[in-house]
C-alpha cells in the first residue's frame, strides 16, 4: 500500500511537469474565458443577452454557470473535478457529523466556514475557519479506556483548500483534479481532547459525464495524514488513512440530483503507513440542490464492512464511526 501511495504522488508530479513553463507562467495572468458548448439554443440566447463586466465575464451563477453541471458538489464525500471560472468567489459552510463507537456513546461534529477564490479557470484556493463539537461518554465495561468529553462547542483553528485541475472533463475523456486541505487545529478530531493537530486531506479526483446532462460518475483516491499532541502529553501521535471512493449522481429533475457512493478506507499508525490498524467500507445516498448560484449537498454513509486488525469479526468501530453525515451549503458570486 505504501508503494501505491508513493506511485500516485509521483504520477501527479509527472503530470504537472508535462505542463510547459509557459503554461505555468500564464496560469496567473488573466486567462481567456473557459469555453464549453452550450447545452441548448435557449441557454445560448440567454447568455448572449446577459450583461457582462469590463472583461467580458458574465455574472450569472445558475446551475453550472451556463457551462453545464458543476460536478464538484454533486456527489457527497466524493468530490468532482470541476473548478470555478477565473475571478469567481465562493462562501460555503460544511458540517460533518460522526456517530457511534465501540467503547463510547460518541457524537462528533466538525464544521468549516470556507472563503474561496478562483485565480484561474483551473486553480482555486480558500481559507477555512474550523469549529468542533464532541460529546463522549464510556459504555459499560469501557469506563477506564475512554476519556469522557462533556458536550461543548469551540473554535478549532484554521485550514485551507487548494484545487488544481489538470484535465477538463469538457475537453478531455475525463476530468482530473488535485485537491488538498491542510489544517491546524486546537483539538483532536477523533478523541475531542484539546491539544494541537497538523494534518492534510488530499484527493486525486477523476470524473466523467456518462450521460450528457443526466448521469455523472466520479472516482477519488484519498490520503489523509495528521500529527496530534494532546494537552499534557509528552509525545506526538501520528496517523494516516488511505482509500478510494466511487460515486454516481443522476439529475432527476431540474436543479435536483440524487446519487449514491461507496468508500473504502484503511487506517494506519504513522505518516508512512507503518502499522495497519483496520479498514472500513461505507455506503450511502446523496442529494444535491443547485439553484441561482447557491447549492445544498447532503450525504449519508453507513459502515457496512471492514474490521479492526486482530479482530475475529464485526465492524471496526475503534478506528471508524458507524454513521457519517455531511451537509454542505454555499453561494457563488
Amino acid at each position: 500500500m505504501k508503494s501505491v501511495v508513493i506511485s500516485l504522488y509521483a504520477a501527479v508530479i509527472a503530470l504537472a511537469l508535462c505542463k510547459t513553463p509557459q503554461a505555468f507562467a500564464q496560469a496567473f495572468d488573466e486567462p481567456a474565458p473557459e469555453v464549453r458548448a452550450f447545452r441548448n439554443p435557449e441557454v445560448e440566447r440567454a447568455a448572449s443577452e446577459r450583461p457582462t463586466d469590463s472583461h467580458g465575464h458574465s455574472h450569472a451563477h445558475g446551475q453550472g454557470h451556463d457551462h453545464g453541471v458543476e460536478s464538484e458538489i454533486i456527489f457527497g464525500f466524493t468530490l468532482g473535478s470541476d473548478t470555478h471560472p477565473s475571478g469567481e468567489n465562493k462562501v460555503a459552510v460544511e458540517t460533518v457529523v460522526r456517530l457511534g463507537k465501540l467503547s463510547s456513546n460518541y457524537v462528533a461534529v466538525g464544521q468549516k466556514l470556507e472563503f474561496a477564490h478562483a485565480f484561474t479557470n483551473d486553480l482555486s484556493m480558500s481559507l477555512t475557519l474550523l469549529g468542533d463539537y464532541h460529546r463522549i461518554s464510556a459504555r459499560n465495561g469501557y469506563e477506564g479506556e475512554v476519556e469522557p468529553v462533556a458536550g461543548r462547542y469551540l473554535f478549532n483553528g484554521f485550514g485551507g483548500e487548494l484545487r488544481y485541475r489538470f484535465l477538463n472533463r469538457a475537453t478531455s475523456p475525463f476530468g482530473l483534479t488535485l485537491h488538498m486541505e491542510p489544517v491546524f487545529a486546537f483539538s483532536d478530531e477523533a478523541s475531542g481532547l484539546r491539544g494541537r493537530k497538523y494534518g492534510s486531506e488530499n484527493k486525486l479526483i477523476f470524473d466523467h459525464e456518462v450521460i450528457k446532462d443526466t448521469f455523472f460518475a466520479a472516482f477519488n483516491l484519498t490520503h489523509e495524514m495528521e500529527m496530534t499532541k494532546e494537552k499534557g502529553a509528552a509525545a506526538w501521535e501520528r496517523g494516516s488513512v488511505v482509500g478510494a471512493s466511487v460515486a454516481g449522481s443522476w439529475q432527476v429533475a431540474k436543479n435536483l440530483f440524487l446519487g449514491a457512493e461507496t468508500r473504502y478506507l484503511r487506517a494506519y499508525d504513522g505518516l508512512s503507513l507503518a502499522t495497519y490498524r483496520g479498514d472500513a467500507v461505507y455506503v450511502g445516498p446523496t442529494l444535491t440542490l443547485i439553484k441561482d448560484g447557491g447549492f445544498v449537498n447532503l450525504a449519508y454513509s453507513g459502515l457496512v464492512g471492514g474490521k479492526e486488525k486482530g479482530s475475529s469479526g464485526g465492524l471496526d468501530l475503534v478506528n471508524f464511526e458507524r454513521h457519517q453525515i455531511r451537509l454542505k451549503a454555499g453561494l457563488h458570486f
